[in-house]
């Protein structure tokens, strides 16, 4: 049975003795710097604490089942969860068995923790899981890393989201544009872009630079357009002119913007940063 141990103590106490036998020999900084190698070293390591082995090699001697079970326990008993732990499952052969823990009906953040592990892997497992994760009723840190963990799976996962694209609210449908702008030329795809930013002039900067992501350029006239509009504020004119000039077009409107609001606080912060 795995042991439910506070690892990063373990490392804490590595470091201090480190710290201990180098006083005078070496400064602060230098220390903060070395930091990923002392780590490293820590983990080869052998603890007592852990049957004496080493934080790399004691996790990997459990199956994918125990070590998952080991991670959804120090959640529950909100124990830090050790990098030694995840490397273990993310370096292992535990796809299947992450996929199966995925099912909704555990923790928010085991789910998320699951997540982040299947990428570390690079796998495309889980991909229509994701998508039923900003589909349903999930919570938005879920919704939100399943969009991101999709965008490389966009056009794995395109006709999935094409099917079920008008039957979900707006919110979702933010979700399934965002991963739709990763994908790979199709009409139908520049087709609900470009709906979605000339039905959207209340938030101008995110779909224009979803069309600008996509690389289109049957979207120049419609973002030229835009960007004459003399009502248009500072960040709405410099998304749009970024979103132009990514599709190989050019900008030469002219603006004064010396009092729109968020051109002066961002004047404001390049002032002080140069100063």
């Amino acid at each position: 049975m795995i042991k439910i141990l506070d690892v990063d103590k373990l490392f804490d106490e590595y470091i201090s003795g480190y710290v201990y036998a180098n006083i005078g020999k070496i400064k602060p900084e230098e220390i903060e710097d070395k930091m990923p190698i002392l780590y490293n070293e820590f983990g080869d390591k052998p603890q007592k604490e852990l049957d004496g082995l080493t934080p790399n090699t004691y996790y990997r001697s459990f199956s994918a089942k125990e070590l998952l079970s080991c991670l959804k326990t120090h959640i529950e008993k909100n124990v830090p969860v050790s990098d030694f732990l995840c490397e273990a499952l993310s370096d292992g052969d535990s796809e299947k068995e992450i996929l199966n823990e995925l099912n909704g009906e555990n923790d928010e953040q085991y789910t998320l923790y699951l997540m982040n592990i299947l990428n570390d892997k690079n796998s495309s497992i889980a991909i229509k899981r994701y998508l039923e994760f900003i589909l349903w009723d999930y919570p938005e840190s879920i919704r939100e890393l399943a969009t991101e963990l999709l965008y490389n799976y966009a056009d794995l996962i395109k006709e999935d989201i094409l099917s079920n694209f008008n039957d979900t609210d707006k919110e979702k449908k933010d979700c399934l544009i965002d991963i739709l702008s990763h994908c790979s030329d199709d009409d139908r795809v520049f087709e609900i872009l470009l709906n979605a930013f000339i039905e959207n002039q209340d938030n101008i900067p995110l779909y224009a630079g979803y069309l600008g992501k996509y690389g289109d350029g049957r979207a120049l006239p419609f973002l030229k357009t835009a960007i004459e509009n003399e009502k248009i504020n500072y960040a709405e004119f410099t998304e749009l002119r970024f979103a132009i000039e990514a599709l190989g077009g050019e900008c030469d409107v002219k603006r004064d913007f010396s009092q729109d609001k968020i051109y002066k606080k961002i004047k404001g912060l390049n002032n002080k940063t140069s100063n």
